[in-house]
């Protein structure tokens, strides 16, 4: 029995060593690199989700590297670096992609990736503009409650990045309406000349807490492809906080 035992809680670690070198390995993928069949991978897989030594999204499982590290609290910007749905939006697209969010009158991003879409651009995590420049932070706004809005409006200066960015207070007021009825914003070179970025809101209990966002040359963005982009952007917004929670949800 007790060599058994053994032969089983060697297994399962060899299961949890597999999902943390592979992150955001499926089921079949635990199959194939240990040679086990699907009941047993399965059962491996659930209990140590049960455990939450691993977390499930969709039909990938993470390692949780909380249970090991003794952290607690709030979520930090490493923990918000480490969000994995947003490779797939990056991957859909093929575009340079974005996840940020609000401190004070400044947009900070937590998220970038790039192409080949394999790897997070931990250099430019931190970067900082402000919330008017670009259609990050534009879509952060026309989603707070009044009253944040008009307290951050309040502070904004509204300095110009491009010739193209709002500069007009009462224009900027009828953008973010229209950007609130549209549920997506558009940077037409706002930020930087010859870019364009669609962006859309990611919600935690119908309370908007980031932006989803890519970005790409002016011509690869386009008045008739906006909608597609930001369908699949909406897609992987809700992608997010659906990660967010279940990540949440085992600390």
């Amino acid at each position: 029995m007790a060599q058994n035992e053994l032969s089983t809680l060697k297994r399962g670690l060899l299961v949890l060593e597999l999902v943390k070198k592979h992150e955001g390995i499926t089921l079949a993928g635990v199959m194939k690199e240990l040679h086990l069949s699907k009941s047993t991978a399965f059962r491996f897989l659930t209990t140590l989700e049960e455990m939450k030594y691993i977390y499930k999204i969709q039909t990938q499982y993470f390692f949780n590297p909380k249970m090991f590290s003794g952290e607690a609290g709030d979520r930090s910007s490493k923990d918000w670096a480490s969000l994995r749905s947003i490779y797939q939006v990056a991957q859909s697209l093929q575009m340079s992609t974005y996840l940020g969010k609000v401190d004070g009158t400044d947009l900070v991003m937590t998220q970038v990736i790039h192409s080949p879409f394999l790897n997070s651009a931990d250099e430019e995590i931190g970067n900082r503009s402000k919330l008017h420049q670009s259609a990050l932070g534009k879509v952060i706004l026309a989603h707070m409650e009044k009253e944040s809005l008009e307290s951050l409006l309040g502070q904004m200066s509204l300095e110009r990045a491009t010739k193209n960015t709002f500069q007009d207070s009462q224009l900027f007021r009828y953008h973010l309406k229209a950007i609130q009825e549209d549920g997506y914003a558009f940077d037409d070179e706002e930020r930087i000349v010859g870019i364009r970025c669609v962006a859309l809101p990611v919600f935690r209990n119908k309370k908007v807490i980031a932006a989803l966002a890519v970005a790409s040359p002016a011509d690869q963005i386009s008045r008739t492809n906006i909608k597609h982009i930001a369908t699949k952007l909406h897609a992987g917004s809700k992608a997010i906080t659906k990660e967010i929670e279940t990540i949440e949800s085992i600390h």
